[in-house]
């Protein structure tokens, strides 16, 4: 498991390059587009961090 220091580092590095591949962005709908990408990249990132190593199952009966 990930502790938050790391999440914290993980999303400042993926912050900065995303902004670094922004520059000079002509298109505002591929600038959304990409905006949009790493956040659902990072937030499921986050939830895993957040469940732990083990595979999370919907479906799996409560204990």
């Amino acid at each position: 498991m990930k502790t938050s220091d790391e999440l914290t580092q993980k999303i400042a590095q993926e912050l900065k390059a995303w902004q670094k591949s922004q520059e000079n962005q002509p298109s505002g709908y591929a600038y959304e587009k990409s905006f949009t990408e790493l956040w659902q990249k990072l937030g499921k990132e986050v939830f895993q961090a957040s469940i732990g190593d083990n595979k999370y199952a919907k479906n799996s009966k409560k204990k």
